[in-house]
């Protein structure tokens, strides 16, 4: 394994000068576990110590990374705060301690150990179908809180440093220009030469995006990435950890949870990113969760806007795999990502398939 850095040091000695820096002791190679490998970092558990060290990656998605200090320093401030404000919400959902270093010769992050997890596709329906409703009563409780920061997106640092939404931008304007999108996009796949039912698509698109709620939802602190590989599912409750923390409208982002868990990883078991998930194995298990999800959620009469939402994610899903069919060619990310250009149009012929039987 090769870490980002400028020093010419072996890879224990890289871990043990950030162990240092937080004054902890030095370990030897066999005190040190490889816990897991991600797209951008690699993991390592001090079993002793109950922490885990997150040191990033030379190489990813077969390129080598270029050390983007601002870049990196927003992403793991915006990952404490989201810490933070996700254990207000939900007492120990996510590590309680969390530091981070970011130098061009030593960058790492320092957090709690949150235990090992259940595999997915050990759990039954039942356990997949619970852990899904303790992610929509959390999601509900994220949306209870006021957002600590201004702004709506992505964090960014602001030249003081201080955390804020990339878009300066009110929300109902927001909200309005995405819908714009949306049906852009809807309307790039109904002019397409794909043999689908396009004038059903376009009744039920019509329907739902025309009634989609543009003042009602709120800004939240929220986010992107509940997939299984960041989440915890133990004796002890589910667990969050490796966020993707953005501030948007919060059903949108719940309805990117169920979205992803009833159609998006499913699809995606054939691709070098999402294939160790083993996700095609573990449908029952993926398609209880959403439904857990929605039966926790929608206990606040949220159930018509989150299927408003839903119907608008696949619609940028297929809209989003209709763009890389018509691309000359993929770059090396995008086949890592998506998968080659006939395993995208066959998915992309399945997602034709699910927006043609989309309930009004």
């Amino acid at each position: 394994m090769e870490f980002l850095t400028t020093q010419n040091v072996s890879e224990v000695a890289l871990m043990n000068q950030a162990l240092a820096n937080e004054g902890l002791r030095p370990l030897s190679d066999r005190e040190i576990h490889l816990l897991g490998e991600g797209a951008w970092h690699f993991a390592f558990l001090l079993e002793k110590e109950q922490v885990v060290l997150r040191i990033p990656k030379k190489v990813a998605y077969e390129k080598e990374v270029h050390f983007q200090q601002k870049e990196l320093t927003a992403e793991y401030a915006a990952t404490k705060a989201f810490y933070q404000h996700a254990n207000r919400a939900k007492e120990g959902v996510c590590p309680e301690f969390f530091t981070f270093f970011v130098q061009p010769e030593l960058t790492y992050t320092l957090e709690s150990y949150l235990g090992k997890s259940d595999i997915l596709g050990d759990l039954t329906i039942n356990q997949s179908r619970q852990y899904g409703r303790e992610i929509g009563d959390f999601f509900l409780a994220l949306e209870s809180m006021e957002s600590p920061y201004n702004g709506i997106g992505y964090l960014k640092c602001d030249q003081n440093g201080k955390l804020k939404g990339e878009l300066d931008i009110d929300q109902k304007e927001f909200v309005m220009e995405e819908t714009r999108e949306y049906v852009e996009e809807l309307n790039f796949l109904l002019a397409s030469d794909y043999d689908f039912d396009k004038q059903r698509v376009e009744a039920v698109g019509r329907e739902l995006i025309s009634a989609r709620s543009v003042s009602v939802e709120k800004i939240t602190f929220t986010n992107q990435d509940t997939s299984p590989e960041n989440l915890i599912f133990s004796e002890g409750g589910l667990k969050m950890l490796d966020p993707y923390p953005l501030l948007s409208p919060g059903v949108s982002l719940a309805a990117n949870h169920v979205f992803n868990y009833h159609y998006l990883f499913p699809s995606f078991h054939n691709t070098l990113r999402y294939r160790k998930g083993n996700y095609l194995q573990s449908l029952p298990q993926l398609r209880a969760n959403a439904e857990g999800f929605k039966e926790a959620y929608t206990v606040c009469s949220k159930g018509d806007n989150l299927h408003i939402e839903v119907f608008l994610k696949l619609v940028t899903m297929t809209y989003t795999h209709y763009q890389l069919i018509n691309e000359k060619s993929l770059s090396r990310e995008q086949v890592i990502r998506y998968g080659t250009k006939a395993q995208i149009e066959e998915r992309f012929v399945h997602f034709l398939k699910q927006l043609e039987q989309f309930p009004q």
